[in-house]
């Protein structure tokens, strides 16, 4: 293995990387190749080189399976990126194995289709492999052949480069070049292992670089190490980062109104704001709700600060941003009531059942209690059944969390009345979304007729929204836009006049049930949506659905929003709604990233 040799492989390694991120980050500044490509380019030249020298041609081969998979990976993420604004990590990984293992494949299932289409509707990227592949055999041939060999992988990397949007990027260009004039070098003795290890030496020294902000990562880095996060400033804290400490809610007008009733708390999955009609002209058609609507006391900014459903069941038990202690649930135990949570879920996928489990639910109906196979249309007869028979015996107050799930990706139609619109995923998520109105509307009237409920109060939300392009993201859980956070809220008995706040969190809604009902709430960082003079400051976060790290978060600091999102490098300043977003640049920049980095460390979110 010769320097020159070495030289060519960090070439290739170099433009499928950068040609990577120019399909992945096509038409954003990222897209243009970082210093970290690169490096990490180098490193997967000189590893394979230093696998080599220790080990002969079997080194040799398990360096190229690890090469390999380095490149699977970002190709991958490429795609998953481009369909879900979402980057693959091993949390990815592990929640297909698990869904595999549960025997759910429609839960992964919408991920291979979806991404498969993607491939399909860019063949010049779905045949990347085959350049990969080519490069990486070529030190298994004879030597006589390695020259002509590299000169053919050099051809064919050139004529996929002409049939993606990575042509537009001079620097694969430039990397082919240098690659061509490097292929018809013959092997010469190997270089001292020396230089070997500088050059892999420069792979951590690049990460320590990029920590302290002076250098851009990799395509790679990025896909398989944490981001790293803005450092904080070192002078102490900024004030936006001050009072994020829990306490004890206060006591509104209205404290005990409720006292001893029954409480129906219902958490539509993945439903924004915007995609009620009631809001957005377009949006699905939901009669129930408008119904619960007309008589409720209403929050027209309800925010989700997480846009991840286990997150968000940890905002709405505990009243807090993390589960530390005693939670809502817990005081709803002590006072008397009997909890319960019934989900065509199956709650033990993503760590829900723990979730449920540390917030004290004394009560859990959930797909594998309903036998395994059940959707929502079975919760009013099959869940109904289910909580008759396992609710404790005895009249005491019931606090019941109902949480739908069919609105969740691939938003799934049951019932062909409901199919009206489309197979566009906008349009079968509201067609999922007006199925959903109906089969809660269908529950209730059970769970009254039956007796489960009397006269309860009733608290209708989302755990989150869903993005459907909105500052070009899709899903949930890839970024704090409004389509993810702003969700409905309508707070309803006959006791409580119809009526409006002016903003309202998940912090707020289980205080501000245990308000009504009398029960005295854990420390909290929400309190009554019954009192006006609430201060508007929320910290936000995306959560950790693929990686160990969040990747875009932000805050809200009275009617000023800030969005930071380390894959694309955007710092956006907005209103809640989003509208008129400014880009932020320079020490304005900074600022804005280190204050929501300080205050979300000072949460413990990072």
């Amino acid at each position: 293995m010769s320097t020159l040799a070495i030289a060519y492989d960090a070439a290739i390694a170099f433009v499928i990387l950068a040609a990577s991120r120019a399909v992945k980050f096509a038409g954003q500044a990222t897209a243009r190749p970082a210093l970290g490509d690169g490096l990490w380019a180098a490193a997967l030249a000189a590893g394979a080189a230093l696998a080599e020298l220790a080990g002969g041609p079997a080194g040799r081969a398990a360096a190229g399976v690890v090469v390999l998979a380095v490149l699977a990976t970002v190709w991958i993420g490429a795609a998953i990126w481009r369909v879900f604004t979402v980057e693959v990590g091993r949390l990815a990984f592990d929640g297909m194995a698990q869904s595999r293992s549960f025997r759910e494949p429609e839960e992964v299932d919408w991920v291979r289709d979806w991404t498969i289409a993607f491939y399909r509707d860019n063949p010049g990227f779905a045949l990347l492999p085959l350049p990969v592949i080519g490069w990486l055999a070529v030190p298994f041939l004879p030597v006589h052949v390695h020259g002509p060999a590299r000169i053919a992988v050099v051809a064919v990397l050139v004529a996929w480069l002409a049939t993606t949007s990575a042509r537009t990027r001079a620097s694969c260009w430039l990397g082919c070049a240098v690659a061509a004039a490097l292929a018809p070098a013959a092997p010469t003795p190997a270089p001292p292992s020396w230089v070997l290890v500088t050059v892999l030496a420069l792979l951590p020294a690049g990460r320590l670089l990029r920590r302290r902000g002076l250098l851009r990562g990799s395509i790679a880095g990025d896909c398989l190490l944490p981001r790293p996060w803005p450092a904080p400033p070192r002078t102490g804290p900024p004030a936006v980062a001050d009072g994020w400490q829990a306490r004890p809610p206060r006591r509104s007008p209205y404290a005990g109104a409720l006292r001893g009733h029954d409480v129906l708390l219902i958490t539509m999955e993945s439903v924004g704001r915007d995609h009620l009609a009631r809001f957005t002209p377009d949006g699905a058609r939901t009669p129930f709700l408008d119904a619960l609507y007309a008589h409720a006391v209403v929050s027209p900014r309800h925010v989700a600060p997480s846009p991840l459903t286990t997150n968000a069941h940890v905002l709405l038990a505990h009243g807090r941003y993390r589960a530390d202690g005693e939670s809502q649930v817990h005081r709803l135990n002590a006072a008397g009531y009997r909890t319960a949570y019934l989900t065509s879920a199956r709650t033990s996928y993503y760590g829900l059942r723990d979730i449920l489990a540390e917030a004290g639910y004394q009560t859990l109906v959930d797909r594998a209690r309903l036998g395994g196979h059940v959707t929502d249309r079975e919760l009013p007869t099959a869940g109904a059944d289910a909580l008759l028979a396992d609710l404790p015996a005895g009249r005491a107050p019931l606090f019941l969390h109902v949480h739908t799930t069919d609105t969740h990706v691939p938003y799934r139609v049951r019932d062909p009345r409901f199919r009206r619109r489309g197979d566009g995923r906008r349009e079968r998520f509201l067609d999922a979304l007006e199925e959903s109105d109906d089969t809660l509307r269908r529950l209730h009237e059970t769970l009254v007729e039956r007796g489960v409920l009397r006269d309860p109060l009733i608290v209708v939300t989302a755990d989150h929204g869903e993005s459907f392009g909105q500052l070009g993201y899709h899903f949930h859980a890839t970024a704090v836009t409004a389509e993810q956070t702003l969700v409905p809220l309508a707070v309803v008995h006959p006791a409580l006049p119809p009526a409006q706040v002016p903003w309202s969190s998940h912090l707020d809604v289980l205080p501000t049930i245990l308000d009504l009902t009398g029960v005295a709430a854990a420390p909290s960082h929400g309190e009554s949506l019954f009192h006006p003079d609430r201060t508007r400051r929320l910290a936000l976060w995306v959560g950790h659905p693929m990686r160990r790290s969040t990747s875009c978060y932000g805050l809200i600091d009275g009617e000023r929003k800030l969005m930071i999102d380390l894959v694309t490098e955007r710092c956006f300043e907005s209103d809640w709604e989003d509208r008129s977003p400014r880009p932020l640049h320079g020490q304005e920049r900074r600022h804005a990233a280190r204050s929501a980095t300080t205050a979300l460390r000072r949460l413990g979110l990072d």
